[in-house]
């Protein structure tokens, strides 16, 4: 009976610590891609340098269809629309534009985890790539380098 008990207990232990590492070697596994490479643009006016917004998300690839500005730092969520649309910008983007100053990052998951695309510092644009087109949940300023106290940096 001990040895049962005994048994049964390590398997559940066991079976946690399989959980854990799982998880663990899940998050290790993000892909991480700068989107604003040579296919790039420069950020349009309503998401540049100038404008008061830190980034926008586009509904179709390259600054196409509805565009949803934000004037804040992070979104831990995206859980908006599309202005004028009933389209849920979350999971339903396929082009970003970066207007802030700072590195931007576009995520698969609500708070800043998994895959993930990245937009550089200044005026720049680019389509988000098969891992987030259509499934993005979280951008955020990060950039504790040049823009420290800002977003998530």
């Amino acid at each position: 009976m001990f040895t049962k008990r005994l048994a049964s207990r390590a398997g559940v232990v066991a079976a946690a610590a399989a959980l854990t590492l799982g998880g663990l070697a899940a998050q290790a596994n993000a892909s991480s891609a700068v989107i604003d490479g040579s296919g790039g643009w420069a950020s349009q006016s309503g998401c540049n340098l100038g404008s008061p917004n830190y980034f926008c998300l586009y509904y179709s690839p390259n600054h196409g269809g509805a565009v949803k500005h934000y004037a804040v730092t992070a979104v831990y969520t995206i859980s908006d629309y599309f202005p004028g649309t009933t389209d849920l910008v979350r999971n339903d983007a396929a082009s970003a534009d970066n207007g802030s100053g700072c590195h931007v990052g576009i995520w698969v998951s609500p708070g800043y985890v998994g895959n993930s695309n990245w937009l550089n510092n200044g005026n720049r644009g680019g389509n988000l790539t098969s891992a987030l087109r259509n499934n993005e949940a979280s951008i955020a300023v990060d950039d504790s380098t040049n823009c420290p106290g800002e977003g998530i940096g």
